[in-house]
């Protein structure tokens, strides 16, 4: 059939102005949290057109069946197979829906402009192969079900299942849907393959059983069961890709840094941030300088990267970050940057020491009393000044004691409340 013809017939010329009015409200309200990196920019473009499209494309898919079997057309004629005939009919629905994916990239493009790397392929590919398999899965059901019915329960059901599991426990469902805005990526972080794995391959099966389903010409049980199997078992492997993950779908990053020296000690930053490399070595090696007086040997290396805490350290190059802010990121980069799992011993108190020992390093490095009670708190300030009184010796035990406390279930804090 000519495109015009198709484009002329299809309900999707009708409903995808709105569904693109829905786009650009979610793009715009999200922009806000886009980290200055690709794949942070991947995952918002993708995720924001799956949730826009995924949905319209089922509600859609079940429109265009029901059509078909009301115009007879089902299973195919003559001379076009059934997959010709689904193909023929999603082809506008799906057109427009990578059209819209493409403006969704163009948007965040528009925000990531002279950042190093670009959209990620993979990222790309699943978010439009999970739009494939949630259009093609309602135009099976609008096989059977009238539209009063098909549409609105299709166009529902995907949007739930795209946006409802992140509210859900246990926390690794909401990396089975396809839906990453949330899960990934902070600029020292990659998205983890399972996550994505995982959602190709419950895609695929769903758009393989809805495909098969619609070729078949009979009811019968024993043909049924293997398409009704194939997404299970889908879901169950991508079950087990995933259920190690916790809310996010990233892991740290391993390259990418640009690094110079500065007064002989070595300042990396992501590529992302060359552009503040002068500026952060300026300011992190002065402070580190100042933090060795509390008995901290002078670090060879200050990076955004994996730093070991003692010959390398680790800051934040955080875009338009001030020189405080920049600061107090050399000093967090000696704390856990996720809390530690002790469910199973409750008398643990290990998060206590957190505040004061933050507290101490901000301390250390010259911030003055009041603007880090502001950052950490009147309290953990008072509990660090009061160690900072005793000898070097017993500041740097009390900081390495508390900082084991709080990275291990069975250490227990000392000299961290202000009684």
């Amino acid at each position: 059939m000519p495109i015009h013809r198709l484009l002329r017939s299809s309900a999707a010329v009708y409903l995808f102005p709105l569904v693109a009015l829905y786009l650009a409200v979610t793009l715009q309200d999200a922009q806000q949290f886009l980290q200055d990196n690709w794949r942070a920019g991947s995952v918002l473009a993708s995720s924001a057109a799956l949730s826009a499209f995924a949905p319209a494309g089922a509600a859609l898919g079940a429109w265009e069946a029901w059509r078909l079997r009301r115009a007879g057309v089902h299973p195919g004629v003559a001379v076009r197979s059934p997959l010709t005939v689904m193909a023929g009919a999603l082809l506008p629905i799906l057109a427009f829906a990578l059209l819209g994916t493409a403006a969704a990239y163009a948007v965040v493009a528009s925000q990531l402009g002279g950042l190093p790397g670009g959209p990620d392929p993979l990222v790309i590919a699943v978010g439009v192969l999970v739009t494939i398999a949630w259009t093609t899965a309602g135009f099976v059901v609008g096989r059977w079900a009238h539209p009063a019915i098909g549409v609105p329960v299709m166009m529902v059901g995907t949007w739930l299942w795209l946006s409802y599991p992140a509210a859900m426990e246990p926390l690794w469902l909401r990396h089975l849907t396809g839906y990453n805005e949330g899960a990934c990526c902070e600029t020292g972080a990659v998205l983890d393959g399972r996550a994505i794995v995982a959602q190709a391959i419950i895609a695929g099966a769903l758009t393989t059983a809805s495909a098969g389903a619609w070729c078949l010409h009979t009811v019968r049980t024993i043909c049924w069961t293997p398409l009704a199997a194939l997404p299970v078992a889908a879901v169950i492997t991508g079950v087990l890709l995933v259920q190690g993950l916790g809310p996010t779908a990233q892991r740290p990053r391993t390259s990418g840094l640009a690094c110079r020296s500065h007064q002989g000690v070595e300042v990396c930053v992501w590529n992302e941030r060359r552009a503040q490399l002068d500026r952060a070595a300026r300011i992190v090696v002065p402070a580190a300088r100042v933090l060795t007086r509390t008995g901290l040997p002078m670090p060879e290396k200050i990076t955004e990267g994996t730093a070991d805490g003692r010959t390398s350290w680790r800051f934040i190059a955080a875009p338009r970050a001030d020189e405080t802010e920049m600061r107090m990121s050399l000093a967090s980069g000696f704390l856990p940057s996720h809390d530690l799992d002790c469910s199973k011993r409750s008398d643990w108190r290990g998060e206590e020491a957190y505040a004061p020992v933050g507290a101490w390093l901000v301390l250390g490095m010259g911030l003055g009393a009041a603007r880090a009670s502001e950052q950490v708190g009147s309290q953990a300030v008072e509990v660090a000044e009061r160690v900072r009184t005793e000898s070097r010796d017993r500041q740097l035990a009390w900081f390495r004691h508390n900082l084991k406390a709080l990275a291990h279930c069975d250490v227990q804090p000392w000299g961290v409340t202000a009684s």
